[in-house]
């Protein structure tokens, strides 16, 4: 079989996790993949391994130009910071008609290229947003997944919302990566909910395992000059409101209070999307930002941490927090979207500082084998979410 897999952007991001796992996967089972995706070109993880495999990935460069209209680069949905992304890239909200119609121009002739050179017999769409629209403009089928990002993305952008519907309602299946997302979907883009189906994300069991490592190495590869011997606490996502870290950094303030930790921050984005009065209540004691890293880099910090937070806004998934438990530590995490489905740690209150800062000290300050014991159900949670399953899940419907 011949499945073609297309992303709104390019890896770096969950749904980016989520073209790759399903991609790899049904390549060990003999199936001809190929990914569809735009990207600036930035360096950064990961990049070597995208762009020298032109055979599994066709990346559509930008800044590009159609029709005299130039695009300096790809738009995002929401306005989130994206790993792959400059800090001003504009959403698709901020184009004007003559650039949507450029953008879409310039994509469909490119996944035209694909289309009538590969011939896939399946396309599965991450996000139900453009591609998916273009794909009806030409009559082909295909199926959407929904992430959250993308209806979040319907109600911040209203000119999407017929786009969008007429997306949904096309397709042929819809997978949606929670009960919370299947929910969405419903309500948002009048579907018959028989065709939306329930199929979770996963993570790369062959990096996200537990596994030994030199303690100090990490702290000196990564800049981390606090005290070695003090716990280590692992947030994982985007430095955004949306992920909540202003709740996390005003928390780190009652936590150190009671118990010294080390807070280490990986994603991309500044803390300057925040205002000076917000910046303000938040506490900077042992908080360390290191970017956007690979997926190995965040394996190694998972194997020196106590525990991991996302204390979220809104979620869809939460791979973040699946990476981490795969590693062998417990979780705290809001309870927004799908994260109460799986989470093994603590669910808390959404933008609840001290909530947030009680759970953390609950589980540091724990008797140890009460703490072996979370260890112990939050890897063999994980192991739950593997690719092989979900990809059982996908074939049915292919």
């Amino acid at each position: 079989m011949r499945v073609l897999i297309t992303n709104t952007g390019p890896w770096g991001t969950g749904s980016g996790t989520v073209a790759d796992g399903v991609m790899n996967e049904l390549i060990k089972r003999g199936h001809e993949v190929i990914a569809f995706f735009p990207d600036t070109g930035l360096p950064g993880p990961g990049r070597e391994k995208y762009y020298n495999q032109k055979h599994k990935y066709r990346i559509v460069p930008f800044p590009a130009e159609y029709n005299g209209i130039k695009l300096y680069t790809f738009p995002l949905i929401i306005p989130d910071p994206n790993p792959r992304n400059f800090k001003d890239a504009w959403t698709f909200k901020k184009l004007s008609k003559f650039e949507f119609d450029a953008y879409f121009g310039y994509m469909k002739r490119e996944l035209v290229k694909v289309l009538t050179e590969f011939k896939p017999d399946v396309v599965e769409c991450q996000h139900i947003w453009i591609f998916d629209s273009i794909l009806k403009s030409l009559d082909y089928p295909y199926i959407c997944v929904a992430h959250h990002s993308d209806q979040l993305g319907f109600l911040y952008d209203q000119r999407m919302q017929p786009i969008a519907k007429k997306s949904a309602q096309y397709a042929s299946y819809i997978f949606a990566i929670s009960d919370f997302v299947r929910q969405e979907v419903i309500d948002l883009y009048n579907v018959n909910p028989e065709k939306v189906i329930v199929i979770p994300n996963g993570y790369h069991h062959e990096i996200f395992f537990p596994f030994k490592v030199d303690r100090e190495k990490v702290f000196r590869t990564f800049s981390i000059t606090a005290n070695i011997d003090l716990p280590v606490i692992t947030f994982c996502g985007k430095i955004s409101k949306t992920k909540g870290v202003d709740i996390l950094l005003r928390a780190n303030k009652f936590i150190q209070r009671k118990k010294k930790v080390i807070l280490i921050l990986a994603g991309c984005g500044e803390l300057d999307s925040f205002s000076e009065r917000e910046m303000n209540q938040f506490s900077y004691e042992n908080v360390f930002f290191i970017g956007h890293r690979s997926m190995e880099d965040l394996a190694q910090l998972h194997n020196i941490a106590t525990l991991s937070i996302l204390p979220s806004r809104t979620e869809g998934f939460g791979i973040a927090a699946l990476e981490g438990m795969a590693c062998g530590i417990p979780v705290v995490a809001s309870n927004v979207g799908g994260l109460s489905d799986f989470v093994v740690g603590s669910i808390i209150p959404p933008t609840n500082p001290k909530a947030l800062a009680t759970a953390v000290l609950n589980i540091l300050q724990s008797p140890e084998n009460e703490y072996l014991n979370l260890k112990k159900r939050a890897s063999a949670k994980a192991q739950e979410y593997s690719w092989k399953s979900l990809v059982d899940q996908r074939l049915e419907y292919y």
